[in-house]
Formats: C-alpha cells, sequence, structure tokens
C-alpha cells in the first residue's frame, strides 16, 4: 500500500508546485468567457446540469459553461493528472475527497468570496452540508443537494405480518424484529439489506450504535474499540446467524431484491426514491429516517459533492458566478423538481418546489427533511479512500468469510496504523 502511494506522493508534489502557478488561459479569441466545468454522474444527473445550465446562460450572456461529465471510476485520477499538467478546469465537482486536493493547495479558498458577496447567503445552506466541504475552518465547496441515509420499506411485506410501519423514532431492535418476522431465505425474501459493503451504510450502522470509525480529528482509529467491537459482530450475527440480511451468496444474479419485493428494509441513500418510483409496480413502499440505537444521536451520514474552484483557473470571478448560479435557489429549484435528493439551502428545500410532490409517493417524502436534521458529514480524513478500502476488505471477510471478528480487526488496525502515520507525515509536508 505504502509503495503504490509513493508515485501519489511524486505526483502531488509536483501538483502542488504547479497549483502556485497559473497556466490556465482565457480564450482571447470571445467575447464571452468560457468556464470548464468537470464533473461525474448518471443520466439524471447529467440532465440535470444541462437543465440548471440552460438556465445559467439564458441569465449570462458574458460567461459559456461546457460541461465535462468524466466517468466515475476514472474521475480522481483523471483530475489528478490534469492537476499535475496545469491543464485545469475551473470548476470541480469534489466529495469525500475535497480534503484530499485542499490540503495539496490546488482548490480555491471560497471563505472570501462567500464573505464579501453582499448577493450570496451562506447561511441558507444546511450546516451539515458546508461542514462536509469546510477544512481548518475555511471554505472550499458548495453542495447543490445533500443525501442522507434513509431507510425504505415495504409496507405490502409489512402488511402480510401484520407489523407496525416504522416512523422516525424506531430503534434498531425493533427493525431487527421486524426483519425476522419477514425473513424467509427458503423463498429468496429478506429482512433487510446487505450490511458491511459501502461505506455510508457501514457507517450508519456504527454510528448509530455510538461508534467512530476514527476521532474527530482523524489521528486515532477507534473502531476497534470494544463498543466496535460489539457493533461488528452484531452485523456478523445478523448476517450469517439470524439470516436476516443476505451475504454476497444469497443475492441471485441480476436480481434487485428490494425492487422485485424480496426485501423489507432498505437502509440505503436517497437516489432510490427515483429508482424506486420507476421501477416498482407489484407493492407500495414508504420511507423514513434510519434507525438508531436508544439515547444516540447519530442517526446517519449524509454525503453529496460540491462544486470548488480550482486555484490555477484564470476565470475566477466566472468560475463564482457559475458556482453561485448552481447552488442558488434558481439552480437548487432544478434539483427540487426532481423531489428526491434534498437540496441543501433550508429556503428551497423546505419550499412547495421541493415537498409538493402530488400522488407520485412516497407518502412520507418529507422525512428527507428530518434526516438532513440529525446527519453528520463524513469521516473524510486525508486518506479517506485508502481507510475505507482496509474496512470494507475486513468487514468483507468478516461477513462473507465468516473469519473471527476479534483476529480480523486486530488485522485492520494493522492496516490503519501506517496509513494514519502517513497522513501524518503528508499533512507536515503540506504546512
Amino acid at each position: 500500500m505504502l509503495r503504490k502511494m509513493g508515485g501519489f506522493l511524486l505526483l502531488m508534489v509536483t501538483l502542488v508546485l504547479v497549483a502556485c502557478g497559473n497556466n490556465a488561459t482565457e480564450d482571447v479569441s470571445s467575447d464571452k468567457t468560457e468556464i470548464r466545468f468537470a464533473y461525474w454522474g448518471g443520466d439524471f444527473d447529467q440532465t440535470r446540469m444541462e437543465n440548471i445550465k440552460a438556465a445559467f446562460e439564458e441569465q449570462n450572456d458574458s460567461i459559456e459553461v461546457e460541461l465535462v461529465n468524466v466517468p466515475g471510476d476514472e474521475y480522481g485520477q483523471h483530475l489528478l493528472t490534469r492537476f499535475a499538467s496545469g491543464d485545469v478546469y475551473d470548476i470541480v465537482q469534489l466529495a469525500e475527497n475535497s480534503y484530499y486536493f485542499a490540503t495539496r493547495g490546488v482548490l480555491e479558498d471560497l471563505t472570501p468570496w462567500a464573505e464579501e458577496d453582499d448577493d450570496f447567503n451562506l447561511d441558507d445552506f444546511y450546516e451539515v452540508g458546508i461542514e462536509a466541504y469546510s477544512h481548518n475552518d475555511r471554505l472550499y465547496g458548495l453542495p447543490l443537494r445533500l443525501g442522507t441515509v434513509m431507510m425504505f420499506y415495504n409496507k405490502d411485506l409489512l402488511d402480510q405480518h401484520g407489523l407496525d410501519y416504522p416512523d422516525e423514532n424506531s430503534t434498531w431492535e425493533e427493525i431487527i424484529e421486524m426483519a425476522e418476522t419477514i425473513t424467509n431465505p427458503s423463498e429468496g425474501v429478506f429482512g433487510m439489506n446487505p450490511l458491511g459493503g459501502w461505506w455510508a451504510s457501514t457507517s450508519q450502522f456504527t454510528r448509530s450504535h455510538g461508534v467512530r470509525m476514527l476521532s474527530e480529528d482523524f489521528t486515532e482509529f477507534q473502531l476497534d474499540s470494544p463498543e466496535g467491537i460489539d457493533a461488528i459482530e452484531k452485523m456478523r450475527y445478523l448476517v450469517n446467524d439470524l439470516n436476516i440480511a443476505p451475504n454476497d451468496s444469497q443475492i441471485p444474479e441480476g436480481i434487485d431484491l428490494w425492487t422485485s419485493g424480496r426485501q423489507g428494509f432498505l437502509i440505503d441513500g436517497p437516489w432510490h426514491i427515483l429508482s424506486s418510483r420507476a421501477n416498482i409496480e407489484d407493492f407500495e413502499w414508504d420511507m423514513t429516517s434510519a434507525p438508531t440505537m436508544p439515547g444516540v444521536a447519530d442517526t446517519a451520514p449524509t454525503f453529496s459533492n460540491a462544486f470548488h474552484i480550482a486555484n490555477a483557473s484564470t476565470n475566477k470571478d466566472a468560475a463564482w458566478e457559475v458556482i453561485k448560479f448552481w447552488t442558488g435557489v434558481e439552480g437548487q429549484e432544478i434539483l427540487a423538481s426532481e423531489h428526491a435528493e434534498t437540496p441543501s439551502r433550508r429556503s428551497v428545500a423546505e419550499s412547495d418546489a421541493y415537498l409538493e410532490i402530488g400522488d407520485m409517493g412516497p407518502e412520507n417524502f418529507a422525512s428527507t427533511l428530518e434526516a438532513v436534521e440529525g446527519a453528520y458529514p463524513p469521516e473524510a480524513s486525508l486518506m479517506w479512500s485508502e481507510i475505507n478500502e482496509e474496512v470494507q476488505n475486513r468487514l468483507s471477510r468478516i461477513i462473507n468469510l465468516e473469519e473471527p471478528v476479534d483476529v480480523e480487526m486486530k488485522a485492520l488496525r494493522n492496516d490503519i496504523e501506517p496509513l494514519l502515520e502517513e497522513q501524518e507525515r503528508l499533512l507536515e509536508s503540506f504546512e
């Protein structure tokens, strides 16, 4: 792992040197300022971005936006290469790796832009969204939308077993009990979705049990605490003993358990709102906040993506106008019209533009706002990607291979400690 990082480190030294220069060039052949804007996303994202672009350019005839949709699995490396070469985009979309780029000096500090622009109101944004893109008390990115891990539920399956619908006060123990009643492995029906995979669902489970992966300053590994071991052991128990959540081998190839009606609860991101509307025809479903344990305040992580200005851009004034519009009321109302992920501005999220969904469902759609209020930002350390990769690999071994929890968690600490040491060295080198 560290040998692999050596190449990254060399690239990033070059990247920082480039950031100090200014290799981007303005298009002097046109009266318009061209802003190159890199992002990733699927069909919904592309349509949304194009719609916001059209609205922006209708009101701004001096700025032309070139949207560049880069495949998600190539995005991080693509940006590293562009930053290192000096051929930078003016605006880049980033998510949990925002801190990774900010510490290297390649992103513009947006704090003075936000503070000095009388037409911009930072207070309108949900605090959790701003916190996710603020590093060392400086703002580097502005989010358009917020996604919080939610709990979707199959109303028909619950009705079949005479079970009450969950709500924002439901605890893990209550959900587990209902999931156990629903589960029928012989018919391929499970109480809940797989556990121990994607970082956000793992974080939701552990944090709702009062356990952090890293300390608040990201310097200490805490998932192998006694409480952490208990939470991971519980996760393993739900899959391999109670069998209410499937392991990898129990999911038929090409079958989506949720949309096919074979899963009682789905604890995952809000993109399932759009996909459920589009793909579910044979059963009724609804949603609410993800479960927690009594006395635990942290309900679920919020995840999003935000727009950042490259420090090497020569068009920062225009880039700020673009970001301001994209995350302003008009841009967010275009997002709100989808009635899915939550706009990052309260004024839009709490308006009819977002909440008035007619008869399209789900009935409890407004629970997205309750979830954001109780959400926390991801533990996005400098070594975010590497640490999460190690955690997911070990959890997969525990759940899918049924390896001993104590052995794997001890090995996980041995995996994580060198990464935290490397993180400390990198932070010192960037000071």
